[in-house]
């Protein structure tokens, strides 16, 4: 009975968040969203491991109060971007309201996708619809730059660094609810976007088309599109870091450079093959071709249960490849939580080189969340409850940035191109000069 009075309520907010969420919350509504603050008052300081590390106490019940009282003047969807706002504030990545992997916020989307590429801000993927945007570049919503866009949703934000700011706005420009919310525009139905491509500038008007994919798990779903969407790289050759971005680890032998590519998506284990025994096969493979170098892809990669990282870790130390030049390790804007632990343990015990983006967390970072699901409303808001100190307390590092520096283009995802990867397979003299 319970599973279908959720999926009822689901379907009528589905149905009308587009409309009945722009209307203020009636008396039932402030009551109801007050006993949630209240609970919230209560639960958030108990679960999370150091809710005031950022923030101060006066700070937090402040924040709180703002939004209590301005309930009456609130919709739905504003009172849950105030929290998103109240969760960021408290100042780490794991402490979060997630319109992107809670369902029952059901927020919706525009026909498009947007990536914060090296060269701006643009469409990637779009309905059949509006297959004309792709590979244009965001200049302006509703007359607002880009630049200033982005500075009015960072608030929304949770993130352990810069990193995780440039993964999460572009899902939140596309979110019609949160555009509204933060005053970009006033209207939910119809948002007016500035786009470029090829030197010439367009004005177009988008509405809301579906609820906003739940981007639920571990693994960095952002990539698969909706049935009937079109992709920028459709019709062209697939770069090997998006070809198979839902298993969990695989890896394959590249005879033309001689090097063993493996990818790890999520520190979790299939049923069938544990991480440890997959690594060490990996590594047998590498051995038997008689690679030159081991390349291990933690970009897709949002965490897991950091207690398998040993076993992929140990079995790396002892192979031939960790040496300067035989090792590398690809990071990016989406490596965080348990695959940061991963990474900071390799940066620590071996001799690999980091190529690509910087990780989205730090060496010292709180993580594992706890969900309070607020009483009335049923929104989650994820906290904090544990401290995870991997490196001596004194290192500040915001990020774990790569000694070879490579971001990922508009026109190289277009044409299956992946810079990251020939960077590490073209940088054996490079790694081990720098190592001299």
């Amino acid at each position: 009975m319970q599973r279908f009075f959720s999926a009822v309520l689901f379907a009528v907010l589905s149905a009308s968040a587009s409309s009945a969420q722009s209307v203020s919350l009636d008396s039932a509504g402030v009551r109801q969203w007050r006993e949630d603050l209240a609970f919230l008052r209560k639960e958030a300081p108990a679960r999370h491991a150091n809710l005031f590390h950022a923030m101060s106490r006066v700070q937090f019940d402040s924040a709180l109060n703002s939004i209590d009282t301005r309930l009456p003047t609130l919709a739905r969807h504003q009172v849950v971007v105030e929290l998103q706002k109240l969760a960021a504030l408290i100042g780490d990545g794991h402490t979060n309201v997630g319109p992107w992997r809670d369902s029952l916020i059901a927020f919706h989307t525009l026909p498009v996708a947007l990536y914060w590429f090296s060269d701006g801000i643009i469409v990637r993927a779009a309905d059949s619809a509006h297959a004309s945007l792709l590979g244009a570049r965001v200049v302006a919503i509703n007359g607002t730059p880009v630049d200033s866009v982005a500075a009015r949703l960072r608030p929304l934000v949770s993130h352990d660094n810069e990193m995780g700011v440039r993964a999460f706005t572009p899902f939140f420009m596309v979110m019609p609810e949160i555009l509204q919310a933060t005053g970009i525009v006033p209207d939910m139905r119809r948002i007016p976007f500035t786009l470029e491509s090829a030197g010439r500038r367009r004005d177009v008007v988008l509405e809301s088309a579906r609820l906003f994919p739940m981007l639920t798990g571990d693994i960095d779903r952002s990539w698969l599109n909706p049935p009937g969407w079109v992709d920028a790289r459709d019709g062209k050759p697939s770069a090997l870091w998006l070809s198979d971005p839902m298993n969990f680890y695989w890896y394959k032998y590249l005879p033309e450079s001689r090097t063993l590519y493996a990818q790890i998506n999520t520190i979790q284990q299939k049923r069938t093959d544990s991480l440890g025994v997959f690594i060490a096969r990996a590594i047998a493979s590498a051995d038997s071709a008689h690679a030159e170098r081991f390349v291990l892809d933690l970009r897709l990669n949002g965490g897991g249960d950091g207690y398998f990282n040993r076993s992929i870790l140990l079995p790396l130390i002892k192979s031939q490849y960790d040496v300067r030049g035989r090792f590398y390790v690809i990071t990016g804007r989406r490596t965080w939580s348990a695959a940061q632990m991963l990474v900071t343990e390799i940066q620590k015990y071996t001799n690999a080189t980091f190529v690509g983006e910087p990780t989205a967390s730090k060496g010292n970072a709180f993580g594992d969340s706890y969900r309070i699901v607020l009483p009335n409303s049923k929104v989650t808001f994820r906290v904090s409850t544990l401290w995870w100190q991997y490196l001596d307390p004194r290192d500040k590092r915001d990020m774990i940035e790569p000694a070879i520096k490579s971001a990922l283009s508009f026109q190289d995802y277009a044409n299956g191109r992946d810079p990251v990867l020939q960077s590490a397979v073209t940088a054996t003299g490079q790694a081990r000069a720098a190592s001299n």
